[in-house]
């Protein structure tokens, strides 16, 4: 009786052990601890340069949330990239996330491809580089925050992803001026995601 208690617990664990390694390479991605520091420090950055515009340009938002950095390939693919979704909450808590398909219209990712980039130089040191409105590359390797010449003052696929979130009725009362939205909640996310299916 004791062995057959026995056998079964070894069962067991090897059991959830395999599930915990299976859930892992599931949906974890494969990138060294050095890299994955790279990307949630450069991601970071890129989640402030976004929600700061948002949060200054337009009113009517209550929340700002971002989704984790989705990863396609892994340190071994010559494929890699990776990024991220905003969601917009409005005042009547409706959500909109930004990157989605609207109708036919596909909006850009924000993410290595298009906003940023990342890297490491010939002495091994972090290289974090954002677009500025001008698609000027501002380098933002040693900041902490998001530096002053790096936030946006135009941003057209941000404007044009906003403007068809409110068209088509996901958003309400979400209006581009001055005033903005000072008191918008942010919440950063830097936990690394194979890419969403």
């Amino acid at each position: 009786m004791k062995k057959k208690i026995i056998t079964g617990l070894i069962i067991l664990f090897v059991v959830i052990s395999g599930g915990i390694y299976m859930y892992n390479k599931l949906t974890k991605p494969n990138l060294s601890s050095k890299t994955t520091k790279l990307y949630q420090r450069g991601f970071r950055l890129l989640e402030e340069q976004i929600s700061t515009y948002i949060k200054d340009k337009y009113s009517g938002i209550e929340k700002i949330e971002f989704s984790p950095i989705y990863v396609t390939g892994d340190e071994d693919s010559s494929m890699l990239n990776a990024y991220v979704r905003p969601t917009i909450y409005d005042k009547y808590g409706n959500k909109a996330t930004l990157g989605t398909q609207i109708k036919k219209y596909v909006p850009n990712s924000f993410g290595i491809e298009a906003d940023f980039v990342l890297d490491f130089d010939w002495d091994g040191n972090e290289v974090i580089e954002l677009l500025d409105s001008e698609d000027n590359s501002i380098d933002v390797s040693n900041a902490k925050e998001l530096p002053k010449e790096a936030r946006l003052t135009d941003a057209k696929s941000i404007d044009i992803n906003i403007q068809m979130l409110v068209e088509d009725g996901q958003l309400k009362d979400v209006v581009k001026d001055e005033k903005g939205s000072p008191e918008a909640e942010i919440i950063y996310n830097v936990k690394l995601s194979k890419e969403e299916g």
